[in-house]
């Protein structure tokens, strides 16, 4: 090869490449290819340094871009030319501190299946080591307490490698190459309960701990009745389903329809409980609703225990909407209140970040997360946007989670829940200074809900930072454009139960235009005087007694906002003799005489108070109960009187969105339409929504990336935010 056709270049990698065995990978590349460089990761990206022909150069970028390990992503790739430089080879360098553009830290990943097989293979070194990994599976962000992503920087420090793991550690050709989790029977953490002693407590009816990736669990037998029992006892959770670990797909199909696109997602390396239509079944608790959330191991251990018994329920270990216990000392002290937990599983390797599992569904036939935490945060997600500059978007009240932006990308967090507690707005505040002490984000702005007593709003006034004041339904909308690099303008549909509306009105069932970062309210459900306080969310007959009082008062006739034809659903409540809800009367008063009550356009304390009206479900005794309920009863193969009404009830609400949308494009032109907003987390009306708005000509989008719950409301805040200061605000 001639040296004067010899050139060196710098080139740098942005996406999820570290802690998925992506320096070692280029490498293998490099020594195929016959390259001559070096690689390091330097802040949260890879940088390489080759010497070659051009040619060569590209064909090695080609190579790194079409077969990169599995769970890399890049987004992007940035190549300059440098002095020419001599290698005598090709070597991975330690890793540096550099100041970068974009820093990502990889997200934990499920036990790969190589592992899985190592696992139980009697004749391997890692023969059932509970915390068996390699370069692409492993725990990552909920272990690394800096970058870049090195063991060092990791609770593995606590684990100092044996010889056998240092070789393999430092062997090019070896799989767990430079594989920052790399352990095994001898320098690994260990279980202190057997996974024996545990199953003999589960199979016996007991509740055990369950130390995982990011927190600890409680686990039960959920064919054992009284187990669960024990656990609802333990939890202080009456009804709320639990999610259900199975040990392998083919047990999720005994109990579960599972398609193609389901199995992709329950196997693929974030492992999510996915909701799933059971099959009939003689467990009370798998009956609890239509949907169970059904999801796989992600860890050795968890395997190593459901070969014993299978499945389990496993629930974050908490009170409900408390945080998740990550610490051993947390444990333990719930364990001395709560004597019905009689054992744990548990092991000295520290949880840097406490993180929820993540919960999908398959809707209109793709993936939609319903709560992205483990296996996705921090992930952050690409928007087309000019604006370089830091900014910070506090997300909302409700299933929180926060996001920090550096020029396009934005950096969800995991999961926290709903901010009303203490310990949930301590943790909040202490992740995003560690959000963005990690990826070197100071914000230049502050993006915040328009409620002016939402926790979250008073955080952003404490900042100090200047502070943009966001429409809730506005930010699911723009959640929605961001994730699809939405053009021009766009109808927004926003169903959900609550939001500060710019009337001061409380808002929920709204029609939106919305370009840029900006919003014009186009219609909305007709408002209805709703009793407020936070016992009427609760109380789904407390909106049934609302829209009673407005249709006895001429609801219908009403010529402002959009009607829901109710007349057969009043006429079944009326039969409904054996009605009675403790306090409707004074309810009945309070509204007449307008005692506590605020003008609400909300669709889902519609879909509650319908509930309660067909006498299906008259109280939330979780979130969302009545709705969901209400959903069960429409979906009823043999649906009774009610169950008929419910299903027309979703078609009517359906019909009322094509509707709208069709006056909305004859006066403006428009075609494109997010639906969006919690209520849209109802399968049935989701898909007749699309199938009707396409049937019809429109362009339907939808939230697949974050929650169209109030978790993905943080992203709407940010692109609104990124939008505004493309468009000169506050300059």
């Amino acid at each position: 090869m001639s040296t004067n056709k010899l050139v060196t270049e710098k080139i740098k990698l942005w996406g999820i490449v570290q802690g998925v065995g992506f320096r070692p990978f280029v490498a293998k590349i490099a020594d195929r290819l016959g390259m001559k460089g070096e690689v390091l990761n330097i802040g949260g990206l890879v940088e390489i340094t080759v010497t070659d022909e051009p040619r060569q150069i590209d064909a090695f970028v080609r190579t790194i871009e079409e077969e990169k390990p599995a769970p890399a992503e890049i987004v992007h790739i940035k190549r300059s030319r440098q002095p020419v430089q001599e290698f005598s080879g090709f070597t991975i360098l330690d890793s540096g501190y550099g100041d970068d553009e974009a820093a990502m830290i990889p997200a934990d990943l499920a036990i790969c299946p190589q592992c899985q097989k190592e696992l139980r293979d009697p004749d391997n070194p890692r023969y059932r080591h509970p915390f068996i990994s390699c370069m692409i599976c492993g725990p990552r962000y909920t272990i690394i307490d800096r970058i870049p992503y090195d063991r060092d920087n990791t609770t593995m420090i606590d684990f100092p490698m044996c010889d056998f793991c240092e070789g393999e550690y430092t062997n090019l050709h070896d799989r767990r190459y430079h594989a920052q989790t790399i352990s095994c029977h001898n320098c690994g953490p260990v279980l202190s309960m057997s996974v024996e002693e545990g199953a003999a407590l589960l199979k016996a009816g007991e509740v055990i701990a369950f130390k995982s990736m990011g927190g600890y669990n409680l686990l039960c037998d959920p064919l054992n009745d009284r187990a669960v029992e024990k656990l609802r006892e333990i939890k202080k959770r009456e009804q709320k389903p639990f999610a259900v670990m199975f040990r392998d797909l083919q047990q999720i199909r005994e109990f579960c329809y599972v398609s193609e696109t389901e199995e992709r997602l329950l196997s693929s390396s974030a492992r999510p409980i996915l909701l799933l239509e059971h099959r009939p079944s003689d467990s009370k608790e798998i009956n609890r609703s239509r949907f169970i959330g059904s999801f796989l191991p992600s860890m050795g251990a968890q395997y190593l225990l459901l070969d014993q018994i299978s499945p389990l329920i496993v629930t974050s270990a908490n009170l409900s909407e408390m945080p998740i216990i990550k610490d051993d000392e947390e444990m333990e002290a719930m364990m001395r209140r709560q004597p019905l937990i009689k054992g744990s599983i548990s092991n000295k390797r520290r949880i840097q970040v406490r993180v929820d599992d993540s919960v999908a569904r398959v809707i209109d036939g793709q993936p939609q997360m319903i709560r992205r935490s483990k296996g996705y945060a921090p992930v952050p997600l690409y928007v087309n946007t000019d604006f370089d500059g830091q900014i910070l978007a506090v997300g909302g009240q409700l299933k929180n989670s926060f996001a920090l932006t550096k020029g396009p990308f934005v950096y969800m967090s995991q999961y926290f829940g709903d901010m009303d507690s203490v310990e949930n707005q301590r943790i909040y505040e202490e992740q995003i200074d560690r959000m963005g002490g990690l990826f070197r984000i100071q914000p230049q702005l502050a993006v915040c809900d328009l409620h002016p007593l939402y926790y979250t709003t008073a955080y952003g006034e404490k900042t100090g930072l200047p502070l943009l004041r966001v429409q809730h339904h506005h930010a699911h909308v723009a959640s929605v454009m961001a994730e699809h690099d939405l053009k021009g303008p766009v109808i927004g549909v926003s169903f959900d139960g609550t939001g500060y509306g710019t009337d001061g009105a409380i808002w929920g069932g709204e029609f939106l235009l919305c370009e840029g970062g900006e919003f014009e309210r186009i219609d909305h459900l007709r408002y209805v005087k709703m009793l407020g306080g936070d016992s009427s969310m609760k109380e789904g007959w407390k909106s049934a007694v609302s829209y009673l009082v407005a249709w006895e008062n001429g609801y219908a006739d009403e010529k402002e906002g959009l009607a829901v034809d109710l007349s057969e659903i009043m006429e079944f409540a009326g039969t409904q003799k054996e009605r009675s809800w403790q306090g409707e009367e004074l309810a009945r008063k309070a509204i007449s005489a307008g005692i506590n009550t605020i003008q609400s356009s909300s669709m889902g304390r519609l879909f509650d108070g319908v509930a309660a009206l067909l006498g299906i479900k008259d109280r939330n005794d979780y979130e969302g109960q009545c709705a969901i309920m209400l959903e069960d009863a429409a979906a009823d193969p043999a649906p009774g009187r009610a169950g008929k009404l419910a299903r027309d009830f979703h078609h009517r609400i359906a019909k009322l969105i094509l509707n709208t949308c069709e006056e909305i494009r004859k006066e403006r032109g428009v075609s494109q339409v997010a639906l969006t907003g919690g209520v849209f987390q109802n399968k049935i009306l989701m898909e007749e929504s699309l199938e009707l708005l396409r049937k019809h000509g429109f362009s339907p989008y939808y939230n697949i990336s974050v929650s169209p719950n109030d978790g993905g409301i943080a992203l709407g805040q940010a692109y609104i935010a990124l939008k505004k200061k493309e468009a000169g605000y506050g300059d």
